[in-house]
């Protein structure tokens, strides 16, 4: 029996980035600079000030997946390694990566919008598509003139 081919990880897809600094000055390795940006801004990061905020606050799960044996890096640091990386490769990483996250056939949400009477309110009625699941219906407020 054959055996799956193993997913590759987060990183497997950003393996292509190269490392624009000298190697002998490099105190946080690009793999562990990559993990903290990915895991924050997906955790609600904004800026890299948050990112390194969300760092310092996660050390211990970032341990779990590398070393990081200089702790987390300075916001000003992730902002001159991420300036210094080529954006175009950057970008093909990413979707790569994002492109293994969807489903190959996913089930997709319509919204049917309706609205009875002049009068009523609207209703909106989700369903999954490939299901036909019905996901209830929920009437909609309507602003009125001179109501808040």
């Amino acid at each position: 029996m054959a055996r799956p081919q193993a997913t590759p990880g987060i990183l497997d897809h950003f393996s292509a980035l190269e490392d624009p600094r000298q190697a002998w000055k490099v105190i946080y390795p690009l793999p562990e600079i990559l993990l903290l940006i990915l895991a924050a801004t997906l955790a609600a990061a904004e800026d890299f000030v948050e990112i390194e905020e969300w760092g310092n606050e996660h050390l211990d799960f970032l341990r779990t997946f590398l070393p990081y044996e200089h702790d987390i890096p300075s916001h000003d640091a992730l902002n001159d390694l991420v300036n210094a990386l080529d954006p175009e490769l950057f970008k093909a990483c990413f979707t790569s990566w994002v492109e293994t996250l969807r489903d190959d056939d996913p089930d997709i949400i319509a919204i049917d919008g309706k609205t009875i009477p002049a009068d009523a309110q609207p209703l909106t009625r989700p369903r999954a598509a490939a299901s036909g699941l019905g996901l209830g219906g929920a009437a909609e407020a309507r602003s009125r003139p001179g109501s808040r």
